[in-house]
């Protein structure tokens, strides 16, 4: 299978490397690997772009939401059977690609693959751990992509567009699960009270919940589950 992998950035640098060192080199499995920046500092994004061998990449000097440096990672891996969008702080099992490769052929109708990073996993049936929304970084297969594009952009810049996409993938048909007995680790995960990505991350969950729930009647409806990209 023809896949390609999108490494989503915004600084911290140090970390990215650390990623790239980890995951990039345990894979077990070929793949071609895209660099999408969300509005690093041209310097910390220079030290990224230059410590791997990219097959492209694209700086972008303002930060434009997850969603938005998702959809054009898509726009470009058009070609490809499937496609791996990672975070720059979460270090990967060894063979994690060529495990999802295999469990995507596996299991009929995948949509959304991922691996165990800091929740509690769901019950383990026909040899996977299903659930709405596998958190961390995810597997997208050709044909999930083809029937609901991408992200939702109005959740940008941060906060349930991985939700938002499962929730799509769900109604469409598709089985998202974690991949059993691999545990990933997030590394850059500061959720802790009074931090900066605390207050970051409550002040946009709170405005994506109404962002949710304006889409649940277009999504179960209107069956409009389509994002562009």
């Amino acid at each position: 299978m023809n896949i390609a992998v999108i490494l989503l950035t915004q600084n911290r640098a140090d970390l990215t490397k650390q990623v790239i060192d980890r995951n990039f080199y345990n894979s077990g499995h070929d793949a071609h690997c895209y660099l999408i920046d969300n509005g690093s500092d041209e310097e910390q994004f220079t030290q990224i772009q230059k410590y791997y061998n990219w097959h492209y990449a694209n700086w972008s000097l303002h930060k434009r939401g997850i969603a938005a440096g998702v959809n054009f990672g898509l726009s470009i891996t058009q070609e490809y059977d499937g496609v791996c969008i990672l975070a720059n702080d979460i270090l990967l099992p060894e063979n994690w690609l060529s495990n999802w490769v295999m469990f995507s052929k596996r299991v009929s109708k995948t949509g959304i693959i991922g691996i165990h990073c800091v929740e509690e996993l769901p019950p383990l049936v026909d040899g996977i751990h299903k659930t709405h929304t596998p958190f961390g970084n995810n597997y997208f297969t050709r044909e999930l992509i083809d029937t609901i594009g991408g992200y939702n952009t109005e959740y940008d810049p941060y906060g349930m567009q991985d939700r938002d996409y499962a929730e799509r993938a769900t109604i469409a048909g598709f089985t998202n699960y974690y991949l059993p007995d691999l545990k990933s680790d997030h590394i850059g995960h500061d959720v802790g009270n009074g931090t900066e990505y605390r207050r970051m991350k409550d002040e946009s969950l709170a405005r994506a919940q109404s962002v949710w729930e304006k889409y649940q009647p277009i999504y179960h409806n209107e069956k409009q589950i389509k994002c562009a990209f």
